[in-house]
């Protein structure tokens, strides 16, 4: 059996503003071409230098559009990259374009606690600050530390996840993918921790599982 604090978070409910810098995350990579790292941001007017046998896989967050990358000079821009040398493939993936960009800033029970509670009264419910297109979120934190995950548009069940350093992918990130747990699709839920909070909704046609990041990711607690 898991034993899981209950701890009262304070939220703020906000989605965290947009950046001036910050516009891709490096999804894969290949290789070892300096100055980058799998799960790093990356800024506008960043240089990436790739060896012919070298790879990388950029998603943009205000776009969504995502690149494979192999070889050549990579030059990061706003939407898409710029290219000198190399091969680059783009691809569009559903994401709710520039909701996540922001300020320069085991468990196959679920790993947590579960209850249950009402649907919020007609009315109290915020609207959704974002959408996402995959049912198996992946949570940008700043450390270990407890999630409260509740569903807020109807009766259903919700969880207090304790997220440990061994669970955080490069530090940071808990995806809901690897320890198979997904949301309910069309469901509108509320995330909490580390002092802040994130209304989102499940897009009605969502699959589980590993769906692209730029689809299923919200970044909790991520501010400097």
């Amino acid at each position: 059996m898991i034993r899981i604090g209950i701890a009262i978070l304070a939220t703020a409910g906000f989605v965290i503003p947009a950046a001036a810098g910050q516009v891709a995350l490096v999804e894969s990579i290949t290789g070892n071409p300096p100055g980058v790292g799998l799960m790093d941001y990356v800024e506008t007017g960043q240089t990436i230098s790739l060896g012919s046998r070298d790879g990388i896989v950029l998603s943009y967050m205000s776009s969504c559009i995502r690149e494979t990358i192999t070889g050549g000079i990579v030059t990061v821009g706003t939407e898409q990259s710029e290219m000198q040398g190399g091969k680059i493939a783009r691809t569009k993936v559903s994401c709710d374009a520039g909701k996540m960009v922001l300020t320069s800033a085991q468990a196959s029970q679920f790993g947590g606690r579960i209850f249950r509670s009402a649907p919020a009264a007609n009315g109290s419910a915020r609207d959704p600050q974002l959408t996402l297109y995959g049912r198996s979120p992946i949570v940008e934190m700043k450390a270990p530390g407890r999630l409260l995950v509740e569903r807020i548009d109807q009766a259903s069940e919700n969880y207090m996840v304790e997220v440990g350093a061994e669970q955080l992918l490069h530090g940071r990130f808990y995806d809901f993918a690897k320890w198979g747990r997904s949301l309910p699709a069309g469901g509108v839920f509320r995330i909490s921790g580390e002092g802040q909070e994130i209304i989102f909704r499940i897009d009605p046609h969502a699959k589980p599982g590993n769906t692209p990041i730029m689809g299923r990711l919200l970044r909790l607690g991520t501010q400097t």
